[in-house]
C-alpha cells in the first residue's frame, strides 16, 4: 500500500521534523514522454470541491506557422553552438544526457492536434479534459555555460543573435528548480533541452498564466532555504518593490494565486526544514481560506510518474571546478559597504549584505516633507522668473562708485538688482536659454503645471559671477552644469554641480536669484538639501570628471576684472593656436612654426598625415611662410622623407628584425601643408643609444635609424649607406629638452621603484590586466590578486610568484578584510582550488585597484534577466573595495556590452519604467566614484590600436582620487584598419569618442598575424580517414608530411601538438613582436590544440591552405547540416563566410574569445600555414602574452586555457594604459620637485 502523503496544512503547520541533511532541489515538472495523454477520472478527495478561485486561462488563440520554419531534427545544429557543452560525453551516457542544451526565445507552445491551439505548459501535467499533444516554436540560440562569456564576443559581426526560428519536436516535460532563486524554466523535447527566455508577444499571456505562480513559489522557497529566519513581512516588503518579467508591479494577491503551486511544491519537497520556515508558515496563515486547499488545482493527467528532481545534464560542468564556481547557484550574496549600500538603494532587487553598520531605512515622511519644501521653492523661483521676464529692462540696477575697479567706471565687483546685491563669487540662476536647435522649456504661468518630480535644473542654468560690465549691462560668468544634465542623469547627486570651461556675458535682467554653492567641501553629508556643492569640472567632449584647477583659479582671482576670468585665457589660447605662427631663434631668425599648440623646428622629425596606413615620418628641412605675416594662406614645409625598415622586409637579411621603430632616411623630399602635421617625433642614430629598450619604452614616438637609402622603395639591401651621429643634424633645443626629460624620467622611475603603488587586482583572471599596467607604468607593484577560478588563480601563482593570490570570491574576501580591520576574528576562507589551504588576508593599504568585474551584456536574449541574478551586482562589490581602501587610482575594464547594462527594475513609484534606468551600470559607476571623491574618464578602446594583432573593443575607465592627476586615455599607437564601434552614445543625447579614429595618424603599422605567430613551430593534424581519399589526395598529404609533421588529433586525448621547453621554433624572431614574445625562455611552449571529433578533424584538414578559405571549399559529402541545408541559418544568410575559416597571415585575428571552434560563433580559427586550428600558444600571442607565460588548467583542460586567454585584457592595451598612468604620476612628481627647488631658492 502506498504511503499516505501529508496534505498542505500538515506540511505547513504540523509538528516540525528533525532537520535533514538532504540537499536535493525542489523541482516541478513531468518526465512523461507521452505525446498523447489521456485525462483520467476525477481525482478529487473526500470533501473537496472545485469552487476555489482559479487564475483563468487567456482567450483561445492559435499559433500561425512562420514562413521558413526549421524543423527540429536530430541533425539540427545551431550556428555558434558551443561544442564543448554537448560533445563531452562518454560512450555509456544515456540518450537524455546526449541531448544538446539551447536557449529558446520568442516562443509559443501549442497543440498540433487541435489546429495549433496555444496551450499553457502547465497543461503537460494538468488535465484540462482534452487529449493533447504539445509542440513549440521559437528562436533558438546557442547556450553559453558562463553567461558573461557571451559579452566577450561584442564587436563581432553578429548576425546570429536573433537565433534560428525552429519548429520544435514533441515537448516532453518542463522543469524549474524552486530551491535556486535564479534557476530558469527548462523544457525537454525529443531532441534537445531548452532554457526559456522571452515568450512571443502573442503567447505572453499564456506564459504568464504558467510562470507567474511558479516564479512566486521559487522566490518563497529559495528564500526560506537561504534565509531560514526571514519572516513573511520582511519578504513581502521586498516582493512588492519588484517588477516581474511581464512588467507588472508585484502585489500581494499574486502570492495568493501561487498558493496551490506552493503547497504542492512543499508537499513534494525532501527538505523538512521548509515546514518550520517562519516565511512559509506565516504566509499560509495569512492566505485567504479559498487559496489554502487543493480545491482549485486541476487534476493530474493519467500516467504521470514521480516528478524528476534532477536538473538537465550539462556534461561540461561535471568535474570542472572552474565552471562550477561561476554558476549562479554557487555565487555568494553581494557584499557592500554601508556607503555603497545607500547608493544602491532602489537599483537592485538582491538583498545586499552590508558589511558594517547598515544604513538606516529612508524616513519616508521626512523625505516627503523635504520634497514638498523643494517643490515650493521651485514654484517660488519660477514665479520670480515670470516676474523678471515681465519686468525686463525696467528692473532697477544700481552700482556704487566704490564697487568700480577702473577709472572709466566700467567694470565692477558688485551690482544691486531690484534691491538684491550680486557680487563676485556669487552663484546665480538664469532661465535655460536656447542652445543650437534645442527649445528652452519656458516658464509655466501656472505653477500647478509644474510636475512633482521637477527640479531647479529642469528650468534654470547655474553660473558663478566673475565681474559686472556696466557698459554692456551684463555679468561675466563661468557656467556650472547640474550633475543630472550630464551622462549620470537620474543617478546623479541632486546637489552636485560641475564647473565647465565655458564663460559668457549674461544680461542683468535675466538673473532670477542666488543659490548657495559650497566649493570643495570637506564633507557633503551635512550640506542642507536646498543647497549645492561643486568639487569637479565636467568636460562634455569626453564626459570626464576632473579636479578643479585651483592654481589657475587662484592666479586669475589675483587680477582685477576683467582679467580675473579663469576661462578667457584658455579660449584665447585655443583661438591663437588655430593660426600658424613663426618661431625665431635667439638672433631673431625664423627657425620653425607653431601650430595647434605644438612647435616645429628645422631639423625636427615629425609625423604627418597619410591617406592610409600609419602616419608618414619626415625630417623638416624648410619652412615656407606666406609673404605677409597676416596672410590667411597657411605655411608649408619641405620634408625629407623617412621610410620604415618593415616596409622593405623582402630585402632584409635573416638577421635583421622587422622592428616598427627602425627607420631609414632617404634623399626624397616632398612639400606638405602645415595642417597635415600631427606632432614631433624623435629619431636618433642607433649608435647614440646606450639602452635601446629604455629609449623605446619612454614613448611610442621614439625611433632609431642606422641607414640612408636613395628612396622609399629601394630594390636591394646593398643600396644602404650607414648613418652616423655626425651625419644627422638635429634641433639642439628640442633634443636637449628630450634628454632632460629622459634623465628626469630615470630619476622618477628609480624613486617609484623604491616606493611603488601597491596594487590589488580584483577578478584578476590570469593577471594580464595588472601586469600590463605594471609593465607600462613602471610604478606599480601588484601585491594581491583576487580570482575565483581555480585554474586562473594557479596560472597567476605560477607566473607572478610575488603576488599573493586569493582564490576566493571577492565578496568573501571583502567581508574578511573589513571584519579583520574592525578587530573581529572572522573565519579564514579556504583556497577554492583545494578547499583546504587557508587564504591569506588582504593587505591593509592599497594604492591602486584594477578590476574587470563580470557583467552580462545587454541583448535581446537577456532582456528578461533574473531580478536576483547577482553576478552583475559585482560592480557594487568593486565599488565597496574602493570605498574600503580609498586608493589613489582605479582602472576598470569590461566588455562593450557594459554600456547597455542596466540594474534591475525596482518599482520605486507608480510610474517607474520597466527595465530599470537605461545605462545605469555606467551611470552608477561614475556617480559612486564622484560620491567618493574620484575623478574619472572612460572610453572604448580597440586593442589593435595599441599593437595587439587582434580586433577587440573593450570599455576602460580610469579614476583618480581628488588631488591626484587623472591619467589620459591612451591615443592609438598603431594604425588599425577597423575603427568601428568606438563611439559611446548616452541616453541624454550626447556622444563621445575620446580616441582619435582617423587612419593615417598613428605612428606604427598594425601588427599582423604573421608578425605575431610566424616563427612558431609548424604542424598539421593527421587526416583521420586518409584511406578514404583518392590516391592523388593521399599522395598530396604524404608529400606534405615530409616537410610539416602531421600529428594525430585523437578525441580522447587532452590535446594535440607540442609541449615542454625544448621545442625548436620554425625560425629565429623576424619581427619585434616575435622578439618580445621570446625575450625569456619558456618552461612550456603549450603549442597544442584541443582535440575535436574525427569528422571535424577531417573537415579542417580538407580546407585549402588559402587565406579566408572556409566550409564553402569542402566537398559535398564533407558538409554538415548547418553548412549545406537550405533551411539552415547559414543558408538564409546567403551562406555567410567564416565556418571552418582560415586566417589571413597578412591581416589580424578576429576577437579572441572564450569559445574557439570551427563551428562556434567565432569560427575563423584555422592556422594560416597549417592544416589545423590555432594552438593555445598562438591564441596567447594574439593577446600579447609572452611565450614564458604558462597557463595552468586543472584536469589539463585546453578549453579552460582558451577561457583564460579569451577573458584576459591584452598586454599591449594594459601597457598603453600604464604609460598614461606613468605620465600622470611623473608630472605630479616633477611639479612637486620644482616647487621644492623654488622653496629652497627662497630660503
Amino acid at each position: 500500500m502506498a504511503r499516505r502523503r501529508p496534505n498542505a496544512f500538515e506540511v505547513s503547520f504540523g509538528e516540525p521534523q528533525a532537520p535533514s541533511s538532504s540537499g536535493q532541489p525542489v523541482a516541478s515538472g513531468s518526465n512523461s514522454r507521452s505525446t498523447s495523454l489521456k485525462r483520467k477520472g476525477d481525482a478529487h478527495g473526500p470533501g473537496e470541491s472545485r469552487e476555489a478561485k482559479r487564475v483563468q486561462l487567456p482567450p483561445v488563440a492559435f499559433y500561425i506557422p512562420q514562413p521558413g520554419e526549421v524543423l527540429e531534427t536530430p541533425d539540427l545544429v545551431i550556428l555558434g553552438e558551443d561544442p564543448f557543452v554537448n560533445e563531452d560525453r562518454d560512450a555509456g551516457d544515456s540518450q537524455d544526457d546526449d541531448k544538446p542544451v539551447r536557449v529558446l526565445t520568442e516562443f509559443t507552445f501549442f497543440d498540433p492536434k487541435h489546429r495549433n491551439e496555444m496551450v499553457s505548459l502547465s497543461s503537460i501535467e494538468e488535465d484540462d479534459g482534452v487529449d493533447r499533444q504539445f509542440e513549440g516554436a521559437g528562436r533558438v540560440s546557442p547556450y553559453a555555460i558562463i553567461e558573461e562569456d557571451e559579452g566577450q564576443e561584442d564587436g563581432l559581426d553578429d548576425d546570429t543573435e536573433g537565433g534560428v526560428y525552429v519548429r520544435l519536436s514533441a515537448v516532453l516535460r518542463f522543469m524549474i528548480d524552486y530551491s535556486k532563486p535564479s534557476d530558469p524554466v527548462w523544457i525537454e523535447t525529443t531532441h534537445a533541452w531548452y532554457i526559456l527566455k522571452v515568450p512571443a508577444k502573442e503567447y505572453a499571456s499564456y506564459y504568464q498564466h504558467f510562470y507567474a505562480p511558479r516564479r512566486v513559489t521559487q522566490l518563497v522557497i529559495s528564500t526560506a532555504i537561504q534565509h531560514p529566519r526571514k519572516t513573511y513581512d520582511e519578504w513581502l516588503q521586498r516582493f512588492v518593490s519588484m517588477v516581474d518579467v511581464f512588467g507588472r508591479t508585484c502585489q500581494e494577491e499574486h502570492i495568493w494565486d501561487a498558493i496551490p503551486e506552493l503547497q504542492e511544491a512543499i508537499e513534494e519537497s525532501d527538505l523538512p526544514h521548509l515546514k518550520s520556515s517562519p516565511l512559509i508558515r506565516q504566509l499560509l496563515r495569512k492566505a485567504p481560506s479559498s487559496s489554502t486547499t487543493f480545491r482549485g488545482r486541476a487534476p493530474k493527467r493519467a500516467g504521470l510518474p514521480q516528478r524528476s528532481r534532477n536538473p538537465p545534464p550539462i556534461r561540461s560542468l561535471l568535474g570542472n571546478i572552474d565552471l562550477a564556481v561561476l554558476k549562479a547557484e554557487n555565487q555568494t550574496p553581494t557584499h557592500v559597504t554601508p556607503l555603497i549600500a545607500s547608493l544602491a538603494q532602489g537599483l537592485v532587487f538582491e538583498e545586499l549584505v552590508v558589511v558594517g553598520v547598515r544604513p538606516p531605512a529612508p524616513n519616508k515622511a521626512a523625505l516627503e516633507e523635504q520634497k514638498q519644501r523643494q517643490h515650493e521653492r521651485l514654484c517660488a523661483l519660477i514665479k520670480e522668473a515670470v516676474r523678471v521676464e515681465r519686468m525686463g529692462k525696467r528692473r532697477v540696477v544700481d552700482i556704487r562708485r566704490e564697487d568700480y575697479v577702473d577709472r572709466k567706471r566700467r567694470f565692477a565687483t558688485e551690482v544691486k538688482i531690484d534691491g538684491r546685491v550680486y557680487k563676485i563669487g556669487d552663484f546665480i540662476i538664469v532661465p535655460i536659454g536656447k542652445v543650437g536647435d534645442s527649445i528652452p522649456p519656458g516658464m509655466p504661468e501656472d505653477v500647478s503645471e509644474i510636475g512633482p518630480d521637477s527640479t531647479i535644473a529642469d528650468y534654470f542654468w547655474f553660473a558663478r559671477v566673475l565681474y559686472a560690465d556696466s557698459d554692456l549691462r551684463k555679468f561675466h560668468v563661468q557656467w556650472l552644469e547640474h550633475s543630472s544634465q550630464t551622462m549620470q542623469e537620474e543617478l546623479a547627486n541632486p546637489q552636485e554641480l560641475y564647473y565647465n570651461e565655458l564663460c559668457a556675458h549674461i544680461e542683468f535682467q535675466t538673473v532670477v536669484g542666488k543659490v548657495t554653492v559650497h566649493e570643495c567641501p570637506h564633507s557633503i553629508d551635512s550640506i542642507p538639501p536646498d543647497e549645492f556643492f561643486a568639487r569637479f569640472t565636467h568636460d562634455k567632449n569626453s564626459s570626464s570628471i576632473i579636479s578643479l584647477d585651483m592654481e589657475r583659479r587662484d592666479l586669475a582671482a589675483a587680477h582685477l576684472p576683467p582679467q580675473n576670468c579663469p576661462v578667457c585665457p584658455l579660449i584665447e589660447q585655443h583661438l591663437e593656436e588655430q593660426v600658424d605662427r613663426r618661431l625665431r631663434d635667439e638672433q631673431g631668425i625664423p627657425n620653425g612654426v607653431a601650430f595647434l599648440g605644438q612647435k616645429y623646428h628645422l631639423e625636427d622629425f615629425v609625423l604627418y598625415r597619410a591617406e592610409k596606413g600609419p602616419a608618414h615620418i619626415g625630417y623638416i628641412t624648410g619652412v615656407h611662410f606666406p609673404i605677409k605675416e597676416t596672410s590667411v594662406v597657411a605655411s608649408t614645409l619641405t620634408i625629407q622623407r623617412v621610410g620604415r625598415i618593415s616596409t622593405i622586409a623582402r630585402l632584409l637579411p635573416e638577421n635583421v628584425v622587422r622592428d616598427e621603430r627602425h627607420v631609414f632616411l632617404t634623399k626624397e623630399t616632398t612639400i606638405i601643408r602645415i595642417q597635415d602635421l600631427i606632432r614631433v617625433c624623435f629619431v636618433v642614430p642607433l649608435e647614440s643609444i646606450p639602452d635601446l629598450q629604455e629609449w623605446m619604452s619612454l614613448s611610442p614616438d621614439h625611433f632609431y635609424v642606422q641607414y640612408t637609402f636613395p628612396n622609399m622603395t629601394p630594390s636591394a639591401w646593398r643600396e644602404r649607406t650607414p648613418l652616423s651621429c655626425a651625419d644627422l643634424l638635429v634641433c639642439t633645443p628640442c633634443v636637449e629638452e628630450k634628454l632632460r626629460e629622459r634623465d628626469n624620467m630615470r630619476e622618477f622611475l628609480a624613486h617609484m621603484q623604491k616606493d611603488p603603488l601597491k596594487t590589488l587586482d580584483l577578478f584578476g583572471g590570469v593577471g594580464a590586466f595588472s601586469s600590463g599596467l605594471a609593465e607600462g607604468s613602471g610604478c606599480l607593484k601588484v601585491t594581491d590578486a583576487v580570482e575565483k577560478s581555480p585554474s586562473a588563480a594557479k596560472t597567476t601563482m605560477r607566473n607572478c610568484p610575488r603576488v599573493t593570490v586569493h582564490n576566493q570570491c571577492a565578496n568573501v574576501m571583502l567581508r574578511h578584510a573589513i571584519k579583520t580591520k574592525e578587530g573581529h576574528h572572522p573565519e579564514t576562507p579556504k583556497q577554492l582550488f583545494d578547499d583546504k589551504t587557508p587564504v591569506k588576508g588582504l593587505p591593509n593599504c592599497v594604492h591602486c585597484i584594477t578590476a574587470g568585474f563580470p557583467c552580462q551584456s545587454h541583448s535581446r536574449l537577456n532582456m528578461y534577466r533574473r531580478a536576483d541574478d547577482i553576478k552583475s551586482n559585482l560592480i557594487l562589490t568593486t565599488l565597496s573595495y574602493v570605498d574600503f581602501y580609498r586608493p589613489k587610482y582605479c582602472v576598470f575594464e569590461n566588455v562593450p556590452g557594459f554600456l547597455g547594462f542596466s540594474f534591475d527594475a525596482i518599482q520605486a513609484g507608480k510610474h517607474k519604467l520597466e527595465g530599470g534606468v537605461p545605462m545605469s551600470g555606467l551611470k552608477a559607476l561614475v556617480a559612486a566614484l564622484c560620491r567618493m571623491g574620484y575623478q574619472s574618464r572612460f572610453a572604448l578602446l580597440q586593442a589593435g590600436h595599441y599593437g595587439t594583432p587582434q580586433r577587440r573593443n573593450r570599455f576602460f575607465l580610469v579614476a583618480a582620487l581628488d588631488g591626484h592627476l587623472l591619467p589620459d586615455i591612451p591615443q592609438p599607437t598603431h594604425d588599425f584598419p577597423d575603427t568601428r564601434g568606438l563611439e559611446i552614445k548616452f541616453p541624454i543625447g550626447d556622444n563621445i569618442c575620446p580616441v582619435r579614429r582617423d587612419n593615417g595618424t598613428a605612428p606604427h603599422p598594425f601588427v599582423t598575424i604573421d608578425d605575431a605567430i610566424g616563427d612558431l613551430p609548424r604542424f598539421d593534424w593527421k587526416h583521420p580517414k586518409l584511406q578514404n581519399e583518392s590516391a592523388a589526395k593521399q599522395r598530396e598529404f604524404r608529400d606534405r608530411e615530409r616537410e610539416i609533421p602531421a600529428l594525430p588529433c585523437k578525441y580522447n586525448t587532452p590535446h594535440c601538438g607540442y609541449e615542454g621547453k625544448n621545442v625548436p621554433y620554425h625560425h629565429a624572431p623576424r619581427t619585434s613582436y616575435q622578439l618580445a614574445a621570446r625575450a625569456k625562455p619558456t618552461a612550456d611552449i603549450q603549442h597544442f590544440t584541443r582535440c575535436l571529433l574525427p569528422k571535424k578533424v577531417e573537415r579542417v584538414v580538407s580546407i585549402p591552405l588559402a587565406a579566408n578559405a572556409d566550409y564553402r571549399d569542402l566537398r559535398p559529402h564533407q558538409q554538415e547540416w548547418q553548412m549545406a541545408n537550405p533551411l539552415s541559418s547559414v543558408a538564409r544568410k546567403n551562406y555567410r563566410p567564416g565556418l571552418y575559416g582560415r586566417l589571413d597571415r597578412n591581416e589580424y585575428f578576429p576577437t579572441t574569445v572564450t569559445n574557439m571552434d570551427p563551428t562556434a560563433k567565432q569560427s575563423k580559427v584555422l592556422n594560416p600555414y597549417c592544416k589545423r586550428m590555432v594552438t593555445v600558444r598562438e591564441l596567447a600571442r594574439s593577446q600579447g602574452f609572452p611565450d614564458h607565460f604558462v597557463f595552468e588548467s586543472i584536469g589539463n583542460n585546453v578549453v579552460t586555457m582558451h577561457r583564460q586567454i579569451g577573458n584576459a585584457v591584452p598586454l599591449p592595451v594594459g601597457i598603453a594604459l600604464g604609460r598614461e598612468l606613468r605620465m600622470a604620476l611623473y608630472k605630479k612628481w616633477l611639479k612637486a620637485r620644482q616647487e621644492a627647488i623654488m622653496v629652497d631658492d627662497d630660503d
